[in-house]
C-alpha cells in the first residue's frame, strides 16, 4: 500500500543531505532541520524523525529539536555508532554506519506501528461508548520474548543464548532450515536470528520465504554476517532482513539490537489485538462483518476531532458495487450474496487500522488513517481490480457474474463533521457512477 512518507532529519549537514538524497530515491521525502530551525507555519504530516548523533548529548539535542518541531508525537530514530541509554523520546537506535535502505525500513515499520497504536487507542475509546464489556481493553502481552536462532551451534550462538536468557528471553535453536520452518509454523516468535557466517544463501532463502508468508511477514529478521560489502548489505535488506549483526559486536550490543526489534514486534501484536477487540456485535454488522454505519460515523468524528487539534490525518473512500443489468442481471439472492462476499473481501484488503462500513445496498465506505490522497487512490484501485476480476455464483452455476466497482476518494476539511464528510464522499461517488455509466 503506497503512501507518502515525510521525515525530519537532524544532524551534520553532510550526513543529513547524503541520507536525504538516498531516502528520496526510496520514496521517502526529507526535510533537514537544525536546533534553531523555526517551526513551520502549516505543519505537514511528518512520518518520523531521524537524528544523527555521535554520543548521548548530541542524541538528546536532536530528539528535543525534532520533538519541538513536530506538533504530535512521531517515531524518533537515532543513528549513532555507540549504545545509548533508554530515552522516552527515542523509539529506535540504529547503529552507524547504517545504509539508507535499513533506515528506510525502520521508518516504514515504526510509522506503521505508530499509526496502529494511535488508531487503536482512539477506536477503543469510541467502542467503549457502545457498552463496556470484558476484553474491551485487552491486556498487554507478557514481557518475556521468544527468539528463534537458525544456523550452526557455534560459540556465537551460545553467547547469544546466554545474553538473551539474562534478559528473560527464551532462545530456541534450529540447526537446519527444515526445523526452522517447523518452529515458525508451530509458535509465534518475536524475532529470528539467522547465522549467515557460513551459509549465507540459506539465510537469505529463509528471510525471503518469511516475507512471502502473511503470518510471518512482520517478524523481524536479524542476520549474523561478516560480509559488509555494499552489494551484500543491499541484497540482505531487499530480502527482508531487519538488521545485520557483525561478528565483532559484543554480546550486550547484539542482545539490545535483538530485543529492540522483538519489542516492536510485541507492540504490533498488542496493537492488532486492541483493534480486533473493537470488533463486537455492538459495533459490527453481522451480515457483512464490517462496522455498523453508526459506529463508523462516531469513529470518523473522533478522527476528525483529532485531525483538527494536531496533524493526525486520514482519507475516506466511497465505493459503489453494482451487478450486470439486462439479461445478465443475477437474481436478488445471488446479488446480495455477492455484495456480502465483497464486504468480506474489502475487509481483508484493508490494514488492521483501517475501517469499513456498508451504508446501503450498493454503497460502502472505508476510512484509511495516516493516508493521503495518493495512498487511498492506490488502495481503491486495488480493491476495484480484485473485485472486478472475481467471478460470483448466480442461481445458474453455468452463468457466473462479475461486480462493477466505482470508487471515489476524499480528504478531510477543517471543522467538517463526520456526517458532512460521508455525504460529500457519497455525493462525489454518485457523480463518478454517472460518468462511468455514460462512458
Amino acid at each position: 500500500m503506497k503512501r507518502s512518507l515525510n521525515v525530519l532529519v537532524f544532524g551534520p549537514v553532510d550526513k543529513a543531505e547524503a541520507l536525504s538524497d538516498q531516502l528520496e530515491g526510496l520514496g521517502i521525502l526529507c526535510r533537514l532541520i537544525r536546533e534553531d530551525s523555526p517551526q513551520a507555519q502549516k505543519p505537514r504530516l511528518w512520518t518520523a524523525g531521524i537524528i544523527f548523533a555521535e554520543n548521548q548529548e548530541e542524541a538528546q539535542l536532536g530528539l528535543e529539536s525534532v520533538a519541538k518541531f513536530s506538533i504530535s508525537r512521531i517515531p524518533h530514530i537515532v543513528v549513532c555508532p555507540t549504545s545509548l541509554p533508554e530515552n522516552d523520546l527515542m523509539d529506535a537506535l540504529v547503529r552507524a554506519p547504517a545504509p539508507a535502505v535499513q533506515i528506510a525500513s525502520r521508518v516504514r515499520a515504526l510509522s506503521r506501528l505508530h499509526s496502529m497504536e494511535e488508531v487503536a487507542r482512539r477506536r477503543l475509546k469510541v467502542t467503549a461508548m457502545y457498552g463496556e464489556r470484558a476484553g474491551i481493553h485487552p491486556e498487554p502481552s507478557e514481557t518475556s520474548h521468544n527468539v528463534l536462532y537458525v544456523g550452526e551451534a557455534s560459540p556465537r550462538f551460545m553467547a547469544l543464548q546466554h545474553a538473551l536468557s539474562m534478559a528473560n528471553t527464551e532462545t530456541v535453536a534450529a540447526f537446519s532450515s527444515y526445523s526452522a520452518f517447523d518452529y515458525l509454523h508451530e509458535r509465534a516468535f518475536d524475532a529470528v536470528v539467522l547465522n549467515a557466517l557460513e551459509k549465507r544463501d540459506t539465510a537469505f532463502t529463509i528471510s525471503s520465504a518469511m516475507r512471502r508468508n502473511a503470518r510471518l511477514y512482520h517478524t523481524p529478521v536479524l542476520l549474523l554476517s561478516d560480509d559488509e560489502s555494499r552489494e551484500s548489505v543491499e541484497e540482505a535488506f531487499a530480502r527482508g532482513v531487519s538488521d545485520i549483526l557483525p561478528p565483532t559486536a559484543d554480546d550486550d550490543e547484539i542482545r539490545d539490537r535483538v530485543l529492540s526489534l522483538a519489542t516492536e514486534r510485541r507492540r504490533r501484536r498488542d496493537a492488532k489485538a486492541a483493534l480486533e477487540s473493537c470488533r463486537d456485535p455492538r459495533t459490527l454488522d453481522v451480515d457483512t462483518g464490517l462496522f455498523q454505519p453508526g459506529f463508523m460515523t462516531s469513529h470518523i468524528q473522533d478522527l476528525l476531532n483529532a485531525s483538527n487539534s494536531n496533524d493526525f490525518a486520514f482519507s475516506l473512500c466511497a465505493l459503489d458495487v453494482s451487478v450486470p443489468t439486462g439479461t445478465d442481471c443475477p437474481d436478488e439472492t445471488s446479488t446480495e450474496k455477492s455484495r456480502r462476499q465483497f464486504a468480506a473481501m474489502l475487509r481483508h484488503l484493508l490494514r488492521s487500522e483501517d475501517a469499513a462500513a456498508r451504508l446501503n445496498d450498493t454503497t460502502f465506505i472505508a476510512v484509511l488513517p495516516f493516508t493521503g490522497h495518493e495512498g487511498v487512490d492506490s488502495v481503491a484501485s486495488r480493491v476495484s481490480a480484485i473485485a472486478e476480476c472475481t467471478a460470483f455464483e448466480s442461481s445458474d452455476p453455468l452463468k457466473p457474474f462479475r461486480l462493477s466497482v466505482v470508487t471515489s476518494t476524499v480528504e478531510t476539511k477543517m471543522d467538517e463533521t463526520a456526517e458532512a464528510l460521508i455525504e460529500r464522499a457519497v455525493r462525489r461517488l454518485r457523480d463518478q457512477v454517472g460518468l462511468s455509466a455514460q462512458a
